[in-house]
């Protein structure tokens, strides 16, 4: 099914299910718990906790937990992740941390504002991925499509309702003064699933994620990077539920720290960060090298005021940010866990009145 009605059905669907798994989360599993029991057990006990991050363990937004395991930062304050759940993007990772024993999520920043819109219990403590250098779009080799422009007509693929790929197509057609009514967007469902269809010939464009276009840039014909036109974004966020901050807020702040740290020795030591990524997402060395060595201010636990105002006009535009939806940024946003000089100021951000 294609179209922009099939496609706005799915967002409707995912937020009734998103609300439904918040209710039955609400009887399970405190996931706060154990750590607070590990704590009063002695100084030396590890947090040992699970985590959810989008497109794991192929997507470089997995890049500094990597790391961060590898080199022992994490360890270092007290965390030990025991496991890293993927998901396809969108909502699915909002959902991942809502419905399980998961207190933390490296999640789509439009998918998790949507949430919020739809009542979900979440706060966005860090940030995560800040640009939009690892998106790529393709097409097949024998193509006659060069360019965005050549769009017109076309048929492009994005991943999810709610992800990254859907409010970023909308902010590329703005930045290159194409009408959106001119091409069809649809809901692949995926990544490799979009990649299916553009082999099939359903669609005739659709995205891929670094480092997986490097080691296979040879079976596609790259039309453009997604920060070819779209400078700043706030790809991904660090989400974790106002459960958590109440019972372990020490957890939150450590986990923030580990995480800055890895951020800051993958800048430092690129070629072995790439190396520890291609271990752990086992692909070619070379191109997770290759691909790392290309990303400038990629990762951050700090959350740029420009990314963020990006992605509401992003999601203003595939009007999954509807008129008169309202973002209060001091409900969503909990900077308190971050040093002084990274914090986020809410009255600067777009708030969509």
């Amino acid at each position: 099914m294609v179209g922009k009605e099939i496609w706005m059905f799915k967002t409707s669907t995912v937020m009734i299910l998103l609300l439904m798994l918040i209710l039955a989360g609400c009887g399970g599993k405190d996931s706060a718990s154990s750590t607070v029991e590990s704590e009063k057990k002695g100084k030396g006990k590890m947090d040992e906790i699970e985590i959810s991050v989008t497109h794991y363990p192929t997507g470089l937004y997995g890049v500094p937990y990597n790391v961060g395991i590898d080199k022992g930062f994490f360890e270092e304050e007290g965390i030990k992740i025991k496991k890293i759940v993927g998901s396809s993007g969108g909502g699915t990772t909002v959902r991942n941390v809502l419905s399980g024993d998961l207190p933390f999520g490296d999640v789509s920043t439009s998918a998790v504002l949507q949430s919020y819109l739809a009542g979900a219990p979440l706060k966005i403590v860090g940030g995560g991925v800040q640009s939009v250098s690892d998106l790529v779009y393709v097409t097949r080799k024998d193509d006659k499509i060069e360019k965005v422009e050549d769009l017109k007509g076309k048929t492009w693929a994005f991943t999810n309702p709610g992800s990254v790929s859907e409010t970023t197509s909308q902010l590329v057609l703005d930045a290159a003064g194409i009408d959106p009514k001119s091409l069809k967007l649809v809901a692949s469902g995926g990544v490799s699933e979009g990649l299916t269809l553009l082999k099939e010939g359903e669609v005739d464009a659709t995205l891929m994620l670094e480092p997986a276009y490097s080691v296979q840039k040879n079976d596609w014909k790259a039309l453009f990077r997604v920060s070819d036109h779209v400078s700043a974004y706030q790809q991904s966020v660090i989400i974790t539920s106002p459960q958590v901050i109440k019972q372990n807020p020490g957890l939150v702040k450590r986990f923030l720290a580990a995480y800055q740290k890895s951020v800051e020795w993958t800048y430092a030591n690129p070629d072995e960060a790439g190396k520890i990524f291609a271990k752990y997402a086992e692909i070619d060395e070379a191109a997770s090298v290759a691909a790392l060595k290309d990303l400038e201010e990629h990762w951050n636990s700090k959350i740029e005021v420009d990314s963020m105002n990006n992605v509401t006009k992003g999601m203003q535009l595939a009007n999954t940010l509807k008129k008169g939806e309202e973002i209060v940024w001091e409900e969503v946003l909990d900077m308190s866990f971050l040093p002084e000089e990274q914090r986020l100021d809410p009255s600067k951000l777009d708030s969509n009145k």
